[in-house]
């Protein structure tokens, strides 16, 4: 779920397209809605559904989202980049949250898994890895996608960088004594 919470965000409104879109594989795949599961689903399943059904007939039948990485006919599908991010975590060992804790206490690995994940068409800036860590409980993130972005410009009175934007909400997380993904978090709500 976080793979592809991670992948249909960007670029996408949540509401509309990307909680329902992960709604709908919970639903096929059935994977309780409310958590903490009694059984979590491997990553495994994910790669091992999408690759049984074909990401055309993934993306149109089972998640009905036909969304691509990048605003281009020919780019790839969403689904297949969340594919790609599931083979890629899956090569390197994490199938469960308990591998993805282990991967971010890694700084190592982590460096070389980012690297490979870097390489999947739709990484833009950054914002997806960055989601899918916080999504996998690395509170230390934040998601510096374009909501984050114009609440600093507006804030700031001047552009901001992806780069900057984690730099700023981290020191300002450090100030407030609160971690930069409340921090993240409050400026979504607001």
């Amino acid at each position: 779920m976080c793979v592809l919470d991670a992948v249909f965000s960007i670029n996408a409104d949540y509401d509309r397209h990307t909680a329902p879109t992960c709604h709908r594989y919970a639903t096929w795949a059935r994977i309780p809605p409310h958590l903490p599961a009694p059984d979590e689903q491997p990553l495994g399943r994910l790669v091992a559904d999408i690759r049984k059904a074909g990401t055309e007939t993934f993306s149109a039948e089972v998640l009905r989202n036909l969304q691509r990485t990048r605003a281009h006919p020919m780019a790839p599908r969403k689904t297949e980049a969340a594919l790609r991010y599931a083979e890629t975590l899956t090569f390197h060992g994490v199938h469960t949250l308990a591998d993805a804790d282990a991967l971010l206490a890694d700084a190592d690995r982590l460096k070389t898994v980012e690297h490979a994940l870097a390489g999947i068409p739709g990484h833009g800036s950054g914002a997806r890895l960055s989601y899918l860590w916080m999504l996998l409980g690395a509170d230390d993130r934040i998601k510096p996608d374009r909501m984050i972005l114009r609440w600093l410009e507006a804030a700031l009175h001047r552009p901001v960088t992806p780069q900057q934007a984690i730099h700023l909400l981290k020191e300002a997380s450090a100030s407030l004594n609160c971690t930069p993904w409340e921090l993240d978090h409050a400026i979504w709500k607001a």
